[in-house]
């Protein structure tokens, strides 16, 4: 009897003690979790980060001389009061090639992102973003997103041409002007052409006497 006794008593103390491991080990989990969690950086942090140039350090003397401190810089920015709205057309600055794109200063609290693919209406196969834009080329951009977490936008100078390409092309459809345009590929139907950086359909009814062949791809003809 005493021997039963003692095997409940000890069964009713190891259950009493195994919800205790449990939750002193998930207390430790979410405290790994919490102290090995790297803190986000912004992408003005990374840029900094992989900066190689010369540093120059401030010292308070130097501070007290020109009257104003980083300190003093911070504090202007972040009551500074900044309006993009998306779809606005903003004038920006190429400051840096990045992944995929390249930095743009357009004023605004943290510099924006122009991708890659929004860099120019046609870009041939192959070309690259340093091609497209230099650093310090100062252009006018739209802004297509609305701000991320850091604060950044999505700018483009695609949609700007395109909307300019349309209005050229209306215009010279308006007037009824000839203008030359080269084949840039053909098929069955016809030969593809580019307009004003847009690609247009010639039917091969239009090519008088001529087959839409691989031959044409690269001349350039009068249409209308």
């Amino acid at each position: 009897m005493k021997l039963v006794t003692a095997l409940v008593v000890l069964a009713s103390s190891a259950e009493a003690f195994v919800p205790a491991v449990r939750n002193a080990v998930a207390s430790t989990t979410a405290l790994q979790s919490t102290l090995e969690k790297p803190q986000q950086l912004t992408r003005f942090d990374r840029i900094k980060a992989r900066y190689k140039g010369p540093i120059t350090t401030i010292t308070p003397e130097i501070e007290a001389e020109v009257g104003f401190s980083y300190s003093s810089f911070e504090d202007a920015v972040a009551a500074t009061t900044y309006s993009f709205n998306r779809n606005d057309v903003v004038k920006g600055t190429v400051v840096q090639y990045d992944k995929g794109g390249c930095i743009v200063d357009i004023g605004a609290k943290a510099s924006a992102f122009l991708p890659f693919q929004e860099a120019s209406l046609f870009q041939e196969q192959g070309v690259s973003i340093e091609s497209l834009l230099s650093i310090d080329d100062e252009k006018e951009f739209e802004i297509i997103s609305d701000e991320d977490e850091n604060g950044q936008l999505l700018v483009s100078i695609r949609r700007i041409q395109y909307r300019q390409a349309w209005d050229d092309v209306v215009a010279m459809q308006q007037t009824d002007d000839v203008f030359e345009a080269e084949c840039v590929s053909v098929n069955r139907g016809g030969a593809i052409f580019l307009v004003r950086g847009l690609r247009a359909f010639l039917p091969g009814s239009h090519l008088t006497g001529r087959l839409p062949d691989e031959d044409l791809v690269g001349q350039t003809l009068p249409l209308k």
